[in-house]
Formats: structure tokens, C-alpha cells, sequence
């Protein structure tokens, strides 16, 4: 029998999941014989599964059937010892008294004093420092079929996110200055290429570009943007978060908002660029060294406990201070496979 069976619980946004990774990686090598098991949503089961080696077993919660759920999870060999809740609420302390039972339960409690990573891990051991967590939690998959169906190279390509997500519409950078940014950087490196990416909120944003073009319909199976030459990839709503994360780790590095994707890139520690406005870095910001932060400049709305879903400037979900951070910003912030040198000659 294994030594140990810990369940992490946690629902919910992908970052936030991705955010409590350095904790499971943690306890996998403190308790290298137990069984360090999670549950949560199905998209993000798959995402664990197929690329994070330190999770034992994945547990699919289903809302409608928590007795199912429960059941088949004390059906493995030996007790849950530990049941740990990641939610601010009391969901899963209900789930665990009335079915799973653990020997002992724990419940995070959101603290703004530290980042989240830290703030999760806390909720293990509260002793536990920066220092023991480890920002490397997934890995590469085998990816060579799906960089070959859209014909790109390993780390030739930058992935690109352009939203937010339809409720943080105020956190989005405007989209033509992500279409001037992709330019400049395609004309500085001609061996790259742009991929977009993204899920319904996104491909929204997108398709308003997408109609403006005059260019004719294209077959079905033609990934190519208007007016880049066939240098630019669109996938954005075309992939699972599995290929999706698998086209992340062969990338070159990523850029977006504050998005699941960007935590997803700093996870396989790709080289990332985050674009904040109203939401606070130090404390969701990705946990990585390989990480440049880009704060958007005199925003009113950001708050050390909360962030509202509409600007407070313009009392409308599109914000204004997202359009301080200029092409320029970005461009600088690029560095590795994008010399400097280069950069500036397209400025």
C-alpha cells in the first residue's frame, strides 16, 4: 500500500489551478511513495494528465453526483490522509465531511499579503517559503504532429493572446496595437512566425478583425491571416487547453494579458510577457523568473483586495488604462531569439 494519498481540490479558472501546481509538486517530493491526487474540472484534468508527471491521479468532480465522485475515489487502495481545499469557500469541506472523510482537512484562505503560489502552498504548511516552490510543474508532450499540421518549428514561433476573457474585458489591450506589435516583430525576425491563440472570448475579438479584411474566404483547413503572408497562425478556439498547451512549450516564448494561457507558459517556463492594467502582478502575476511584468500606467481601478469588471474611469467594461502600455513597451520587453539590435531597427 502507498504511504500516502493527498487530494488536492480546486475548480475553477486555469491559472488558478495552474497557481497551486508548485504546491503538488512540493508534496510529490516530500512524500515520493504516496499518492499525490487532484480534483477538479474536466478541461483542466485533461491539461494535468497529459502534462504534469507529479499529479498521481486526476479526479473529474461532477457537481450533480458528488456521492459517485466520492465513492470512486475511496475505492483506490487506502484512505485519503489529507484533503486539501484550494477554493476561498467551504465546497469541499462539505464534500469531505459528508463523503471522502479524510483523516484531516485543510482550507485555504486567501491572504493578499503573498503571491498566490505562495499563499496556496501555505495552506499545506504555513511555513513553507518561496525558496521550496518550484515554478517548473508541467512538461513537454509529444507535439511533433501538431507543430507539423499548422507547419511550425521549435521555438521559431511566439504565441500570442489578445483577450482577457469575456467578464475582464477592461484588462485587454487594444487589438490594433497587437496587429502593429506582430508586424514590427515579423519584419525584425524573418524566421519567425505569430501564433494566436485563445478560446471563445477571444475568437470574438479576433473574428471583428478577421471581417474587416477584404480578402476571400479561405478553405476550411487554411490557418494563414490576411495581410501577414502566411507568417501568422490562427488557432485561437481550434484547440483543446491539451494541443493547446502542447503548442505553448515548443514556442519561443508567449505574450498576453492576464490569462490562464500566460500561467500555462510560465509553468513549461517559456519566456513570457504579461500585460497588466487593473490586477495585481505580485500577487497573480506568473511565478517564474522567465517573466516580464507590463503595468499599465495611472489605473484607477486596481485595489489590494478586489479588481471590478468595469472600468472606473469610464464605467465601461472597455478601460483606459490598458492604452498607456504602447507597441514600444513591448518591443523592448522582447529579448533572446529577437535581438535588441533588430527591435530597434523597426521602431
Amino acid at each position: 500500500m502507498k504511504e500516502k494519498r493527498i487530494l488536492l481540490c480546486r475548480l475553477g479558472g486555469i491559472g488558478d489551478v495552474v497557481q497551486t501546481l508548485p504546491l503538488v509538486k512540493y508534496l510529490k517530493k516530500k512524500y515520493p511513495s504516496g499518492s499525490i491526487e487532484y480534483l477538479t474540472s474536466q478541461t483542466v484534468a485533461d491539461l494535468l494528465e497529459s502534462h504534469c508527471p507529479y499529479v498521481d491521479k486526476v479526479w473529474i468532480y461532477n457537481k450533480k453526483n458528488k456521492r459517485q465522485v466520492a465513492l470512486n475515489i475511496s475505492k483506490e487502495s487506502g484512505k485519503i490522509e489529507c484533503l486539501i481545499n484550494l477554493h476561498g469557500s467551504l465546497s469541499f469541506y462539505f464534500f469531505n465531511l459528508f463523503f471522502v472523510r479524510a483523516n484531516k482537512f485543510l482550507q485555504y484562505k486567501k491572504n493578499n499579503n503573498f503571491h498566490a503560489v505562495i499563499n496556496f502552498a501555505q495552506t499545506y504548511d504555513s511555513n513553507i517559503s518561496a525558496f521550496e516552490l518550484d515554478s517548473k510543474t508541467l512538461v513537454e508532450d509529444e507535439s511533433e504532429e501538431i507543430l507539423r499540421r499548422y507547419n511550425l518549428q521549435k521555438n521559431k514561433y511566439i504565441c500570442i493572446v489578445p483577450g482577457v476573457g469575456k467578464s475582464r474585458t477592461h484588462r485587454s489591450w487594444p487589438f490594433e496595437n497587437w496587429l502593429s506589435l506582430i508586424k514590427k516583430i515579423l519584419l525584425a525576425e524573418k524566421d519567425f512566425k505569430i501564433v494566436f491563440l485563445g478560446g471563445d472570448d477571444e475568437k470574438q475579438i479576433f473574428e471583428k478583425w478577421l471581417a474587416l479584411s477584404k480578402e476571400i474566404e479561405k478553405p476550411e483547413n487554411d490557418f494563414s491571416i490576411p495581410g501577414l503572408k502566411n507568417r501568422a497562425v490562427n488557432l485561437i478556439g481550434k484547440l483543446n487547453l491539451t494541443d493547446t498547451a502542447k503548442i505553448i512549450s515548443k514556442s519561443s516564448k508567449l505574450i498576453s494579458g492576464d490569462t490562464g494561457l500566460l500561467h500555462i507558459a510560465a509553468a513549461f517556463s517559456k519566456d513570457v510577457i504579461g500585460l497588466y492594467g487593473p490586477t495585481l502582478p505580485k500577487r497573480t502575476g506568473p511565478y517564474t523568473s522567465s517573466y516580464k511584468a507590463l503595468v499599465a500606467k495611472d489605473c484607477k481601478c486596481i485595489s489590494r483586495f478586489w479588481d471590478l469588471k468595469k472600468c472606473k474611469m469610464t464605467k465601461l467594461s472597455k478601460g483606459f488604462c490598458m492604452d498607456s502600455l504602447t507597441v514600444d513597451d513591448v518591443l523592448l520587453a522582447l529579448s533572446g531569439e529577437i535581438a535588441d539590435r533588430k527591435i530597434e531597427s523597426v521602431i
